[in-house]
């Protein structure tokens, strides 16, 4: 009952964000003021690219996927620095993730043991069931940027999980819930339960789809983003709390959600610039 609840609350929201924002305009307009030759003005259907669940959307998985895994050797001087970022800020968190667990231990209690159960859900059950509610409702409303941007965020997801997966199934490090060391590691592929804790999924999961709805609508929508990531950094709290993960885990799990989020819809700008110079070029005489 309440994922139904979060999932029509925050799909009625998402369809009201998207109400005022809709341009899929395809008219075309032509000036034909010398009789010689006539001039195109470039429309919305002309630089956009709006998704459906066709094989064109299933094609642009397996092509994102290929973009995002090859990035790091297109990396320039920026993208090392924000490496840098990342794994410095992991390893500073590493040298204090012990005190982070014992601090969360001193101060479990009733009320934050209730209102943990409440936002933990957002790292598993409410962010899918979010994304499904907004494709369904964009469907339902003809709301072509919600549908769109409700499969942008699934194949976001998609593309963070299968690399997420990859990674904890190789890196078997110790969860705190059974370990004060935070550096006990078991071999490659194995498949016991006590050594699932990097990275954390909860946080990668509603950081994807956090920043999915950042890259959507914050540009139109200030309140967007700071609604979305702090929902975000609560769930990732929560399993602080829970001594689910250690705090870098949950660090870097919220990076790989982030980065591998931002490079799907900065793929996707690219395309549609090529989409837009190429209707550009053709109305050239």
């Amino acid at each position: 009952m309440k994922i139904l609840q979060t999932l029509t609350l925050c799909s009625v929201l998402l369809v009201h964000v998207n109400a005022n924002a809709q341009s899929d305009t395809t008219t075309q307009s032509y000036t034909d003021s010398t009789k010689t030759r006539e001039q195109h003005t470039l429309t919305a259907a002309d630089t956009t690219i709006r998704y459906r669940i066709n094989g064109a959307y299933l094609g642009s998985m397996w092509t994102d996927l290929k973009y995002t895994v090859s990035r790091p050797a297109h990396w320039n001087k920026k993208d090392f620095t924000r490496l840098g970022i990342v794994l410095g800020t992991a390893g500073g968190l590493l040298a204090v993730d012990y005190e982070v667990k014992q601090f969360f231990l001193r101060n479990h209690t009733n009320f934050w043991n209730s209102v943990t159960g409440q936002v933990e859900p957002f790292g598993n059950a409410y962010s899918p069931y979010l994304v499904g509610g907004m494709y369904v409702a964009g469907v339902i409303s003809k709301n072509r940027q919600l549908e769109h941007t409700s499969l942008m965020t699934a194949k976001s997801l998609l593309i963070s999980t299968l690399i997420y997966t990859f990674t904890k199934s190789v890196v078997r490090r110790g969860r705190p819930t059974y370990y004060d060391d935070n550096l006990v590691f078991n071999a490659p592929f194995s498949m016991d339960k006590y050594h699932t804790s990097f990275p954390s999924g909860h946080m990668l999961t509603v950081t994807s789809v956090a920043t999915a709805l950042a890259e959507a609508y914050g540009e139109d929508h200030p309140w967007v983003p700071w609604v979305a990531y702090s929902i975000a950094i609560m769930t990732g709290t929560t399993r602080l709390y829970q001594e689910r993960h250690w705090s870098s885990d949950v660090w870097l799990g919220a990076s790989l959600g982030y980065f591998v989020t931002k490079g799907v819809f900065k793929h996707h700008r690219q395309l549609e610039r090529k989409k837009a110079m190429a209707a550009l070029a053709a109305t050239m005489p």
